[in-house]
């Protein structure tokens, strides 16, 4: 692991990764700090202490001080995501701020570890903060006090969404019934092509009826929000990554419309797709 994971004079780090195969990291690892990884893209395996958990794009993983996690693959196909690892320390000025709120025990929770039950918008605001904090100039004097505002935000933000799927009754947030875990994963990979409730049933020999009853159930998401979800996070990559216009990449991210991925993109981005791209352009030059 990079020197960073483990320095404790490192408070704060932050990071987007793009792997276009598969990655199955060597070993657990433990360090002094707490932990935020945001699936961008693709399905990773996570293994925090003796439990593991399917990490669909979308899914938050968040690691309390020294639990032992590592990530593994799920099969050979690319993944994007973002970590941030800090310290107590680090919010230091703030947690004294604020000596009646709890920042961090949360994030050391096992029913915690895995957030998947959160809407797509939802998902785009926890992208956006921790994109903007990737963004942010060191050499700007406004830039650390900032970004340590804007971790403190995101934090609650978490410790919220946690609080609302533990409303929900999951088990620890984790995907625990074996055929939504294989039917994320499986949309993961064929997001691109025309899926239909039906034709996923079948994959899996299972009734449309149960499969989207148990989908609902275990996710709190019905089967077309999480594909539009996982068609807008890969529109978004394709966005910010490429040329190609909006009809283009409507088609590569899977929607059968032009019009329909507009409605999509924009229900869950806040952004007509040309309003993203000028934003994210914008965003990066002042970066």
């Amino acid at each position: 692991m990079p020197p960073y994971t483990y320095a404790p004079t490192v408070d704060f780090f932050i990071e987007a990764l793009t792997r276009e195969t598969g990655y199955e990291m060597s070993s657990f690892h433990t360090h002094r700090k707490f932990e935020i990884y945001y699936e961008v893209e693709g399905t990773r395996r996570y293994f925090i202490e003796d439990s593991a958990y399917i990490v669909n794009a979308g899914n938050v993983v968040l690691i309390g001080e020294n639990q032992l996690h590592k990530t593994g693959a799920v099969g050979d196909g690319s993944s994007s995501r973002i970590v941030c690892n800090f310290s107590a320390e680090y919010l230091g000025e703030i947690t004294q701020a604020f000596p009646g709120v709890d920042f961090f025990s949360f994030l050391s929770e096992e029913r915690n570890h895995l957030l998947n039950s959160i809407t797509v918008r939802q998902q785009n605001d926890i992208y956006t903060m921790l994109q903007r904090m990737i963004d942010i100039r060191d050499d700007d004097p406004a830039g650390p006090p900032l970004r340590k505002m804007m971790l403190a935000t995101l934090l609650l933000q978490l410790k919220k969404l946690c609080e609302a799927q533990q409303a929900l009754g999951g088990a620890g947030g984790r995907v625990t019934n074996r055929i939504v875990d294989e039917v994320q994963s499986y949309i993961s990979q064929h997001y691109a092509e025309r899926l239909t409730l039906t034709d996923i049933a079948n994959q899996f020999y299972i009734s449309p009826y149960y499969l989207s009853r148990l989908f609902k159930k275990t996710t709190n998401l019905s089967l077309v929000e999480y594909i539009n979800g996982v068609r807008v996070k890969a529109a978004q990559g394709l966005i910010e990554r490429t040329n190609d216009s909006v009809e283009t990449v409507a088609g590569r991210a899977g929607f059968m419309t032009g019009a329909h991925f507009r409605r999509v993109f924009k229900e869950a981005t806040g952004f007509s797709p040309q309003q993203y791209r000028q934003f994210f352009r914008r965003i990066n030059k002042e970066g």
